[in-house]
């Protein structure tokens, strides 16, 4: 009985583990998104065999995990086989997406890897990566050309704000707090900390000349170091709400950028095998 319950345990081991059986756990857990396990399926199954399919999973998951720079090595593995186009477009997809854009431009620079059939698709990454980073941006016919007709609008709008983002002038608020306590506050938008600028500086200044007024030389002395030390913060603080107000438009703008690509795909196609 032992004997026959251990040559049994073996058969149904090998049933289990057998190289067919592998391949269709690897892409169950491939399709229900386990692919960190899934990784370790496909390559023990890629030691084994050869397979465009399965080599195009195995690096598409760690696309999945965001470990680009293994998906990207992965997916070169692939430029020579039946899923070249479709494994280079996913080689720039990988790069684009580690957001080294001044690599990947120089990347886009190599004619030979840029397949005929996605070279659109890739010129539009090209062109997002522009929308993404600080560097200067080409002209708006350049940028905008690989987009199709009904993006044109929302990417011109794209393009004027990322070129001339609404700001404030740091000099001319400082210059308004220095005419007024609290105007330049108010001029980048911080209200509540303008009138409040306004209120604090006007008091102390009020009670400065009321105690100098009645002789209490002492307390008139403290109000007017007080009003100095308001009156001076206010305008170096509406310089630096200037500062800041810019800043903030600039951050509001790209991340405003960033979600639409990212909402859309960067416009590429949906592929899976």
């Amino acid at each position: 009985m032992i004997l026959i319950f251990n040559q049994l345990n073996a058969q149904l081991n090998n049933d289990l583990y057998n190289l067919e059986n592998r391949i269709k756990f690897a892409n169950f857990l491939y399709q229900e998104k386990d692919y960190i396990r899934a990784i370790d399926e496909f390559k023990f199954i890629l030691n084994q065999t050869e397979s465009d399919t399965l080599r195009f999973r195995f690096a598409n998951s760690f696309l999945k995990l965001n470990r680009y720079e293994e998906a990207s090595e992965n997916f070169k593995t692939l430029f020579l086989g039946s899923l070249s186009n479709e494994a280079k477009l996913f080689f720039f997809k990988s790069n684009f997406l580690k957001n080294d854009f001044n690599f990947f431009k120089k990347l886009t620079e190599n004619k030979n890897y840029i397949p005929e059939k996605y070279e659109n698709e890739i010129s539009r990454l090209n062109s997002i990566s522009y929308f993404l980073d600080n560097e200067k941006l080409p002209p708006q016919e350049t940028l905008l050309k690989p987009f199709d007709d009904s993006l044109q609008t929302k990417l011109y709008f794209f393009y004027q704000m990322k070129k001339n983002p609404p700001t404030k002038n740091p000099l001319q608020a400082a210059a308004f707090s220095a005419l007024i306590p609290g105007a330049g506050k108010i001029y980048t938008g911080e209200i509540s900390d303008g009138i409040i600028s306004f209120i604090a500086t006007s008091l102390s200044l009020y009670l400065s000349i009321n105690n100098f007024q009645h002789n209490h030389q002492t307390r008139g002395w403290i109000f007017a170091g007080l009003t100095s030390f308001f009156y001076g913060g206010n305008v170096y603080g509406s310089y630096v709400s200037a500062k800041k107000y810019n800043e903030n438009s600039k951050l509001k703008i790209q991340n405003e950028i960033k979600n639409f690509f990212r909402e859309s795909n960067y416009f590429l196609p949906q592929i899976e095998f």
